[in-house]
């Protein structure tokens, strides 16, 4: 992993969390079901996937690629739940 994606993945034995929009746009790409999303005191949303995302979220870092539209999809479905919550 890279130095970047350690300050935005959030290891836990229950669940896989992230703050990191494109990642969780890749994991939903992937199959993933979100599971919650969260604003934190800082303005920043927290997206929560069961712990079975976290190789596919360690994949997304190395460059593992997803269909584009599937991505794009899951991309503007997370926006806009960063706009509700």
């Amino acid at each position: 992993m890279t130095a970047r994606s350690d300050t935005r993945l959030a290891y836990s034995t229950e669940h896989h969390s992230t703050t990191d929009l494109s990642c969780a746009a890749f994991l939903m790409a992937r199959g993933h079901p979100l599971l919650r999303t969260e604003r934190q005191p800082s303005g920043r949303c927290v997206f929560t996937f069961p712990t079975t995302a976290r190789e596919d979220a360690q994949a997304f870092y190395a460059g593992a690629v997803v269909p584009a539209r599937a991505f794009a999809n899951a991309l503007r479905d997370l926006k806009a739940l960063t706009r509700e919550v």
